[in-house]
């Protein structure tokens, strides 16, 4: 491998990278030995072929698919570690050409940017650990991060805010009273339809709501589907009088849903009740998002600093303690801990050990102001009074 031209601007990298023929060759080598059964020779044994035994059989061309998608990444992470560089998010590759002695591309990526520490040890807040645990560690990594030089890249904020977004919709999707918000917003609106009530949809997802809180409390877990059914028909009938056969609509519209959520992917399903969820809170997912900016910009201003204390400190995860992380992960996903190894990236799993190392470094070296400890909840007490006093005029 060589590196042919490297340079970085605005935080961003693009080298290119030239990978020789031998190294090719051995790429394809290596992509024909997993996928020896589609290339079978004639008078060879099965993975037993050479290049050139390929080549006569299936062209010059022969596995370099195959061969690149082992070979970028591969020469592209060995590039990263030889010179220091972290990345984030996924890198571009292009300008590919095949030359006769090897492989030229490019890759472009986001550089992980640097930033400067400030005191991170031995930080003073108005809180105590005992009692405000919460506050005072939330208040420590707060001063710790405002003491930190070094502008938030907004590619950052922007894969943090999906990050953030990915986690909540499985959360959503987790909570099965979500679920029965999906099925009452889509039931209902269909059986008005059935009744030929016109209603704002503001106004059903209200009701969907509503109809989902009082199916969902524990006076009706016994009987909560006849409940349920009941009360879409005494909803409809306020504004309109049924269809003789509304019942029988009725029943058809929930079958229906039933089929139809058996139909759906698990990624269809939760988006659908990530919808009714943001419904149920009248947003729509971008303004969800915008009121999600500050929160992923602080998170990706911890990341930032617990990664520059890891670096400043020497902080190192080792083997056992990947191991273990790896263990009790195959554990909750019943999973071998090789199952886990072969389909995750190790190297985000270790910078996460990493980051909870060097949290621990910089919470456990907090500590507490007493003075102004005591001025915070002398102003609260004061406020407080004037509250209370406001409402004895009133």
């Amino acid at each position: 491998m060589k590196i042919r031209e490297k340079k970085t601007d605005n935080s961003v990298l693009e080298v290119t990278i030239f990978i020789e023929k031998e190294e090719f060759d051995e790429a394809r080598r290596r992509a024909y030995l997993d996928n020896s059964d589609k290339y079978v020779v004639p008078g060879v044994a099965g993975g037993m072929a050479t290049v050139k035994d390929l080549e006569k059989t299936y062209g010059p061309a022969v596995l370099f698919d195959e061969a690149l998608a082992i070979a970028i990444p591969d020469m592209f992470n060995t590039f990263l570690r030889d010179e220091g560089i972290r990345i984030m998010g996924k890198p571009q590759v292009d300008d590919m050409q095949f030359l006769d002695d090897g492989v030229s591309f490019n890759v472009k990526a986001d550089m992980y940017p640097e930033v400067e520490l400030g005191e991170y040890k031995g930080i003073k807040v108005p809180y105590r650990r005992e009692g405000e645990q919460e506050a005072f560690e939330r208040a420590v990594i707060q001063r710790a991060c405002e003491n930190m030089k070094g502008e938030i890249p907004e590619h950052m904020v922007t894969q943090k805010l999906d990050s953030i977004i990915a986690r909540e919709k499985i959360n959503v999707g987790n909570e099965a009273i979500y679920h029965l918000l999906a099925d009452a917003l889509m039931i209902l609106k269909e059986a008005y339809e059935a009744a030929e009530v016109v209603r704002p949809m503001v106004q059903v997802r209200r009701e969907a709501m509503d109809l989902m809180l009082q199916t969902a409390s524990s006076d009706h877990e016994q009987d909560w589907k006849e409940f349920f059914r009941e009360q879409i028909g005494i909803m409809a009938e306020r504004y309109h009088s049924l269809p003789e056969d509304f019942d029988q609509k009725l029943e058809k519209i929930i079958s229906d849903r039933e089929k139809s959520k058996k139909d759906k992917d698990p990624e269809e399903m939760v988006e659908e009740v990530f919808k009714a969820y943001l419904g149920s809170l009248e947003l729509t997912e971008e303004q969800w998002k915008n009121q999600r900016q500050l929160q992923a910009a602080k998170e990706v201003c911890v990341d930032l600093l617990l990664d520059a204390v890891a670096e400043e400190e020497g902080i190192e995860v080792d083997a056992n303690e990947l191991h273990q992380t790896i263990e009790s992960i195959a554990d909750q996903c019943n999973m071998t801990p090789e199952e886990v190894e072969a389909k995750m990236d190790m190297d985000p799993l270790r910078w996460k050990l990493q980051r909870d190392k060097a949290l621990m470094l910089v919470l456990s070296a907090g500590e507490t102001d007493e003075e102004a400890r005591a001025e915070r909840i002398k102003k609260q007490e004061e406020q407080q009074k004037k509250m209370e006093d406001k409402m004895k005029e009133n």
